[in-house]
């Protein structure tokens, strides 16, 4: 309290004797607060956790060229958990019971249901893997119609992988939003802290870079977002990141040769055309200035 006769109140927030108060638990260990960061932690890892994806595969000799041979798109198959936390405690104990321990006082470990259970959960894990990697083969989502098959028959398999690129995502942008705008909340701070430490990784937003940071006169001109036609038109997928795709965008490229309007497409070109009354002297007759056939 302010001295009597002051006019002066207390002032309310992180004041030395409010923090004093409000702290009355004299022997707190932080035990729940560590609990609450390892289950957070848990969370975190189980979200981000590397996925596994499938290479593309070479077509075997005598199959046919229907299938799709392209790679698995990425999805996990196996987490942290708990459980495995706990087996690794616990050969942890086993290794140094048996360093330490004395040979002439044998000490029994049997073997536990968990164990079991876990082997044939792996085994479960990699009969799923053979099977989605069938699936994959016989079907490519990519090509018009089989998504939508896909999604009566095995919508699993589907949703399991845009999971997985929500995850993605999710942490690609909170990161940036975090390194950009710093730490406003607590799973902000924790979050950052995991980062940092190495305990979560995930992919990163590109950085689009400024076209002229200078910002010269030139960058508000018109033709700085002139975009010049490009001769061919470039084949479907020719962009993707993923899947069956070429080295560079332009080696699937269909060329314009005999189609239609796949010649004189600049922007020069068809300017000269507009002005021009004729632009195909072989093709038509002269015409008068009333826009008809000159006569001959």
């Amino acid at each position: 309290m302010a001295p009597p006769g002051s006019g002066m109140a207390e002032t309310q927030g992180t004041s030395a004797m409010s923090l004093y108060n409000a702290n009355t638990d004299s022997g707190g260990l932080g035990m729940g607060m560590a609990q609450n960061l390892h289950d957070y932690e848990m969370v975190n890892r189980q979200k981000m956790v590397p996925p596994t994806g499938g290479s593309d595969m070479s077509r075997p000799s005598g199959a046919p060229e229907w299938y799709n041979y392209s790679g698995m798109q990425p999805a996990k198959y196996a987490v942290p958990t708990e459980m495995k936390d706990r087996m690794v405690a616990r050969a942890a104990i086993r290794n140094a019971a048996a360093e330490q321990g004395s040979a002439a006082v044998p000490r029994p470990d049997p073997i536990q249901d968990m164990e079991v259970d876990y082997l044939q959960a792996m085994q479960k894990q990699g009969e799923l893997a053979d099977f989605d990697r069938y699936i994959n083969t016989l079907v490519d989502v990519r090509k018009p119609g089989n998504l939508k098959w896909l999604m009566e028959v095995y919508p699993e398999f589907v949703h399991r992988r845009v999971a997985q690129v929500h995850d993605d995502y999710d942490f690609a942008i909170r990161k940036q939003m975090i390194d950009n705008w710093g730490v406003n909340t607590f799973d902000d701070l924790h979050f950052l802290y995991l980062c940092d430490q190495g305990k979560i990784d995930g992919p990163q937003l590109s950085r689009r870079k400024a076209k002229d940071a200078s910002y010269r006169t030139g960058y508000l001109a018109p033709y700085q977002f002139f975009q010049k036609h490009k001769s061919g038109v470039q084949l479907p997928f020719a962009s993707a990141t993923t899947g069956q795709r070429p080295r560079a965008r332009t080696d699937w490229t269909q060329s314009d040769g005999g189609q239609p309007l796949g010649e004189d497409r600049g922007i020069n070109q068809m300017a000269r055309h507009v002005m021009q009354l004729n632009p195909d002297r072989q093709r038509y007759a002269d015409y008068d200035g009333s826009g008809n056939a000159a006569a001959a």
